[in-house]
């Protein structure tokens, strides 16, 4: 790519950076106050043009390669506000921060004498979604702390309350926004380069308003200055070949959104015949970590093919991509060869099982990124991806004929055990039986993905994608896993760092996977339990089997571990979330806010997430995270406990907004339950949880045990759990045992079939429980009040309805497999 579009990319990145140094505090280019300056009502305007001018001159460290561009860099940036009108690369940035803002701040500016400018705060966007149950009152009461984008950061959530901070926490977040830039290697190729700026960029000014004076501040610094350059990169290509520059009222359509979709992501994750054994349990997040590695690297081929850099993605998350790309001749004419190649690859790699479908047909003009027009242009994209996904595979028919299962037995290890769909093969077998301990017919996609992405992938902090590598992906791109940044960039076409550094790209990445730790080898219990399953040493940090998570249901009483070795398969993701996209901010959509709806929620599954399972719920094995969904493997008690928990921190982080609910599916199984058909059950739950129609709520439901419940419901039930399990725990006390509670479960069983059945003879249920109750807990119990208190509230007399005994077995479940033995 040649300097002109490195330029023009890097000065749209950084055109606004000068809000962010004028409400710190900043030196500013004086001298340039006539170049860059407005007069808006007789005073002039715009002053942040000369901190971003000052700020690109003096304290942005350049790659070698444009360190003699410095000031034309800074003129491009900063003139955004008085382009020369002759010039294309101003012309594009000029246009294309109008575009990104949708055309609602054109001329709303902080003038420096303002007072409390520096005091405002970004805005949460998700306060304002509203669709039945919610009403956003401007100007919003939750609001974002200056801090950075961190894992762990707990200040990434928003705040209630008046939307103003100290001035001085804008000069403490420049300070270490400075440190961290000053740590860049400029020796380094600018494709890399550009992409550890716009991890800065996202990490600092993620918070920050890009505008608070006379509008609403709820678009981020960072999703207006990456939507910024991403319609300047299009705008300078569009008219570098019409041999052009821009003008405001142009009505051309300059602009394609081109859509992406991969489809059969559960199928292909849990398409494995076996569930336990060593090995196996590290294969499913393998298999989805290399879904998320292969869209990546369709998206390289993308704009390697078109010279584009990565400012063009508007969307990335949950094998879905929306890119924004130049409508000229020539990006058709590749559009429909990647088409052609992505079809041909996928079917004979996938069979059929994995498709990505692809869709180019959304053109957009100047006049569609206005706030009343570009949500039916996120519609028409979305509409077109799924009309093709009935295409999926048209173009190979003509060529290649109906896909038909063939060609499975065609090297010498027959059918490999593990996916049942390629062909194994001895080298592949082998090296999984000197790794994994087992003998079995493997293919070399599953050996690969179990020895060596299952195995590495928790302990890499460097994704390398590249002409050579260990694991083929599409278009001859290989990837390989590093725990230390690669050194010679060689043949080398993007490098994604799990962690901040301040030479390459952020990505995020649901890679826990629950692990032996010394202290369980050290308890014997533990130890012995373990053990059971293994045919040789266990050793500290190796990764736990679905065996051995299910063990981990037990809790301790008396010194021994009692409690059913259960796993819990949970499925979650938002609801309604087309139409939170489509219809939530009503005619205020712009390019920037939705940017901003997708990239704060894939960061809230893909790593706050993520990050307190493996805090609090170690454990658990995370499948997947990211987008707006999760699929997740636990100790089943354990399982509830975290969706009852990730319920209530996406409320807090979506501004406690009740049209922004979840739904989520659970499903328990003994360890030895096929993957599969647990994955298809958990997902029939789902579904379920999302039938739910009420004249309180519609959806936002959990379906446990054959029961759709509310998030409220659940929480209620399992508190009696626990309280049950206490009393099972201090039996002494209580006097509770385990046929008591059985003989609970069958006074629920009773009243179910009175109510629901007109069974009359049931209706002795009542009259049962305060016998029961009476003679066996409270003539027998020492200090058992609280016990009984909750026991004749639940069997109380006199009600017409009796929800918590409608419900009982869920509580019931939940303390007598806590309390089971052996």
């Amino acid at each position: 790519m040649n300097n002109n579009l490195q330029i023009l990319v890097l000065s749209a990145l950084l055109h606004d950076t000068g809000k962010f140094a004028q409400r710190a505090g900043r030196p500013y280019s004086r001298e340039l106050e006539s170049t860059y300056l407005t007069n808006i009502h007789g005073r002039p305007g715009h002053w942040h043009t000369l901190y971003s001018d000052y700020f690109i001159e003096n304290d942005l460290p350049l790659p070698v390669n444009l360190e003699g561009s410095r000031s034309v860099i800074a003129r491009v940036a900063s003139a955004h506000h008085r382009p020369d009108d002759k010039s294309l690369p101003e012309m594009a940035i000029a246009i294309a921060d109008r575009l990104s803002a949708g055309v609602d701040r054109i001329e709303n500016e902080e003038p420096e004498s303002k007072i409390g400018f520096r005091e405002s705060r970004l805005l949460s966007i998700f306060d304002e979604i509203e669709l039945a149950n919610h009403d956003f009152v401007t100007p919003g009461r939750w609001f974002y702390n200056l801090t950075p984008l961190e894992t762990g950061n707990e200040k990434i959530f928003p705040s209630y309350g008046n939307s103003q901070g100290p001035a001085k926490e804008y000069e403490d977040l420049f300070a270490k926004f400075s440190s961290d830039l000053k740590k860049i290697d400029i020796k380094t190729p600018f494709r890399f380069y550009l992409e550890g700026i716009i991890s800065l960029l996202e990490k600092y000014t993620w918070c920050i308003p890009s505008s608070a004076y006379k509008t609403l501040p709820d678009i981020s610094l960072f999703d207006h200055a990456f939507s910024t350059a991403g319609i300047a990169q299009v705008l300078y290509i569009y008219h570098q070949n019409h041999g052009s520059v821009p003008r405001w009222d142009d009505e051309a359509e300059k602009f394609i959104l081109l859509g992406g979709d991969l489809s059969g992501i559960q199928d292909y994750i849990f398409g494995i015949s076996r569930s336990t054994g060593r090995g196996v349990s590290k294969i499913f997040r393998a298999r989805s970590f290399y879904l998320q590695a292969l869209t990546r690297s369709i998206l390289i081929d993308i704009q390697n093919r078109l010279d584009l850099f990565s400012v063009c993605r508007l969307m990335d998350s949950g094998g879905k991509f929306i890119l924004i790309l130049p409508c000229i001749k020539q990006v058709n004419e590749q559009l429909d060869h990647l088409d052609e190649d992505v079809q041909a690859w996928f079917r004979t790699k996938f069979k059929g099982r994995l498709t990505m479908s692809l869709s180019w047909s959304t053109k957009l003009s100047h006049h569609d990124f206005r706030l009343e027009n570009f949500q039916s242009k996120i519609d028409e994209v979305n509409e077109s991806i799924e009309s093709s996904k009935y295409r999926k595979l048209k173009r190979t028919y003509a060529v290649n004929g109906p896909i038909i299962e063939e060609d499975y037995d065609e090297n010498e290890g027959g059918n490999c055990q593990l996916c049942e769909s390629n062909a194994a093969d001895k080298r592949s077998s082998q090296i999984y039986q000197d790794k994994e301990g087992i003998e079995v017919a493997i293919c070399s996609d599953c050996c690969q993905q179990v020895v060596y992405i299952g195995t590495s992938l928790p302990s890499t902090d460097f994704l390398v994608y590249g002409t050579n590598g260990e694991v083929p992906l599409f278009s001859n791109i290989r990837l390989t896993l590093l725990d230390k940044a690669p050194k010679n960039l060689d043949g080398i076409l993007l490098v994604e760092a799990l962690k901040d550094v301040p030479n390459f790209g952020r990505t995020r990445l649901a890679r826990h996977l629950p692990r032996i730790t010394k202290e369980e080898l050290a308890d014997e219990r533990w130890f012995t339990l373990f053990q059971q399953e293994e045919d040789h040493f266990l050793q500290p940090n190796q990764p736990k089997t679905f065996n051995m998570i299910a063990q981990k249901s037990k809790k301790e009483r008396a010194g021994q571990l009692v409690g059913r070795d259960l796993l819990g398969f949970l499925k979650a993701d938002i609801d309604n979330l087309g139409l939170i996209f489509s219809m939530g901010l009503g005619d205020r959509l712009s390019i920037a806010r939705f940017a901003s709806l997708s990239r704060m929620l894939n960061f809230f599954f893909s790593e706050y997430i993520v990050e307190l399972v493996r805090k609090d719920y170690p454990d658990i094995y995370a499948v997947f995270a990211g987008g707006d969904d999760l699929f997740i493997v636990g100790p089943w008690w354990q399982t509830i406990s975290f969706a009852i928990s990730l319920r209530k921190n996406l409320s807090v982080f979506c501004s406690n907004n009740p049209d922004i609910t979840l739904s989520a599916g659970i499903f328990f199984a003994k360890p030895r339950f096929p993957m599969r058909k647990a994955a298809d059950l958990v997902e029939s739950s789902l579904e379920e949880a999302k039938r739910m129609v009420g004249p309180n709520r519609t959806k936002d439901s959990m379906r446990i045990l054959n029961e759709t419940l509310s998030w409220q419901e659940l929480e209620e039930l399992i508190e009696i759990g626990e309280k049950l399990d206490k009393a099972m725990e201090e039996k002494s006390r209580t006097n509770f045992s385990m046929a008591f509670l059985y003989r609970l479960l069958e006074y629920h069983r009773m009243y179910r079939r009175f109510i629901l059945e007109n069974e009359i003879s049931f209706g002795r249920y009542l009259s049962h429980a305060h016998y029961d109750i009476g003679r066996n807990i409270q003539a027998h119990g020492q200090d058992n009040r609280k016990e009984l208190e909750m026991l004749y509230g639940i069997f109380a007399v006199g009600l017409s309805k009796r929800p918590l005994l409608d419900k009982l077995n869920i509580p019931l479940f939940y303390a007598m497999n806590l309390n089971r033995k052996g």
